[in-house]
This record gives C-alpha cells, sequence and structure tokens, in this order.
C-alpha cells in the first residue's frame, strides 16, 4: 500500500512538473507568434515602402515628361523671344531646378529601395531569431525534464513531433 501510495504522489509531482514543462512550451509557442507577428508588421511596412517607391518612380517619370515639356517650350519661347535674353535666361534657370529637383527624387528613389533591402534582410533575421527562439526554449524544457528524470527517455520528444489522437507523432518525411 505504501509502495502505491509512493508511486501516486511520484505520478502526481510528474504530472506537475509535465503541467510545468507544457506551459514553458506554451509560453515558447506564444513568444514564437508574437515574433511572428513582428514578422507580419515589417513585411508590412516593406510593402508598403514599395509601394511609395512605386509612387516615387512614377512621381520621377511624371517629373521627367515634365522636364521634356519645359524643354520644348523653352525652346519654343527661344524661337519667339530671341531678342529678350533675359527671358531666355529665366527658362534655362528654372530648367536647370527642375532638373536638379529629378535628380533630388532619383536619390531619395535610391535610398528608399535600400531601407528597403534593409527590412528584407531584418524579416529573415527575425524568422531566423523565433526558430532558434523556439528550438532553445524546447531543448531547455527538454533539459530539464532530463535533468529532473534522468531514466527517462525523451529521444522520442522533438519541437517537430506533434501529437495526434494521444499519440505523439513525427513530421512527415517527404525527402526522396
Amino acid at each position: 500500500m505504501a509502495k502505491l501510495a509512493e508511486a501516486n504522489q511520484e505520478k502526481g509531482k510528474i504530472a506537475a512538473e509535465l503541467g510545468q514543462v507544457q506551459a514553458e512550451s506554451k509560453k515558447v509557442a506564444e513568444d514564437l507568434l508574437q515574433a511572428q507577428e513582428t514578422i507580419a508588421k515589417l513585411k508590412k511596412q516593406a510593402e508598403e515602402l514599395e509601394q511609395q517607391n512605386e509612387g516615387l518612380k512614377k512621381q520621377a517619370e511624371e517629373l521627367k515628361k515634365q522636364i521634356e515639356e519645359l524643354n520644348l517650350n523653352r525652346d519654343k519661347a527661344s524661337q519667339e523671344l530671341s531678342e529678350t535674353a533675359a527671358e531666355l535666361a529665366r527658362v534655362r534657370k528654372e530648367n536647370s531646378g527642375l532638373k536638379e529637383k529629378a535628380e533630388e527624387l532619383e536619390l531619395e528613389v535610391t535610398q528608399v529601395r535600400e531601407e528597403n533591402s534593409g527590412f528584407k534582410t531584418k524579416i529573415d533575421e527575425l524568422q531566423l531569431e523565433a526558430a532558434q527562439v523556439l528550438t532553445s526554449g524546447f531543448g531547455a524544457a527538454l533539459e530539464q525534464f532530463a535533468c529532473k528524470y534522468p531514466d527517462l527517455d525523451l529521444s522520442e520528444f522533438s519541437v517537430y513531433n506533434k501529437v495526434v489522437d494521444g499519440k505523439i507523432v513525427p513530421p512527415i518525411d517527404l525527402s526522396p
């Protein structure tokens, strides 16, 4: 009877510790979910920046068309008002300012592209970090369990396994 009571007490301890491991695993899963949400937000920001980039490209094209149109107007004005040197100087100054503006916009487009590239890199890093956090947390939980119960075989436990119908099921290997 005493051995049965001890076994039931030990079973209760194991169940409590399993509950703790499950709570820790849930925390790791929550951390992973939070990391995935952060990644999703960063992806959305990257998409928004890409849309802004496209808008800037269109603006640059429109400005180039405007510059071409202004060049045509300048030539026409030069033919019509050749005797008015002051008017010609004004048109040239205006044209110069537009070229500078186009160069500034091209520089901004380049900067937005570089920022977008940085966001893509950050997303990749965060995805890798999230996977590492999950794996590390699961490994730590297994180490603790192994420390507490050194006689148990924990080889069937994996971060990739699932529980189906009360049984531990490894992932399906689709390699040839």
